[in-house]
């Protein structure tokens, strides 16, 4: 049974607090924890069956050793996002569009999020210079059509 709680789980002992992983796991999730950032609302520890290992709301939200594993094949910038980056903030891979990362924060860290480790409360944002350097940047490239705001989760604003 999962205990109600009415915080943001972002540590492991707030998970296991809330009945959502085991005390034994407590240093494994402080390893993860460590390296990407972890939160998980009320609403969603709810949801989560503890008595389920496999779980698939655990498992999109709750940190695993997993995480920590790291192959040959594996980059820092899975999807190349630093090789189309002009300026802070923007990456402009695609002549017509760009992503505008305007937040480095979620309200939820997913666990397989490919910027997980660019995004958290503890990392840096953009700040009023370096927000005014991307719109400069897409102001003066008219075939930009699209801009994506992204980051973290823009909705934070």
């Amino acid at each position: 049974m999962t205990i109600r709680t009415a915080k943001t789980a972002r540590t492991a002992l707030d998970l296991a607090a809330a009945g959502v992983v085991a005390p034994d796991r407590i240093a494994e999730i402080d390893a993860v924890a460590a390296r990407f950032a972890v939160a998980v609302t009320p609403d969603l520890l709810g949801l989560i069956d503890p008595s389920d290992p496999e779980d698939p709301i655990a498992r999109q939200f709750v940190p695993a050793g997993a995480e920590l594993e790291q192959t040959a094949d594996e980059r820092a910038d899975p999807i190349g996002d630093a090789a189309h980056s002009p300026v802070d903030g923007v990456v402009h891979r695609y002549p017509d569009r760009a992503l505008l990362k305007l937040t480095p924060l979620c309200p939820v860290y997913c666990r397989f999020c490919f910027r997980r480790e660019m995004v958290g409360p503890d990392r840096p944002g953009l700040d009023a210079a370096a927000l005014a350097r991307a719109l400069d940047y897409i102001r003066m490239h008219d075939e930009i059509w699209e801009v994506i705001l992204t980051g973290g989760d823009p909705l934070v604003l």
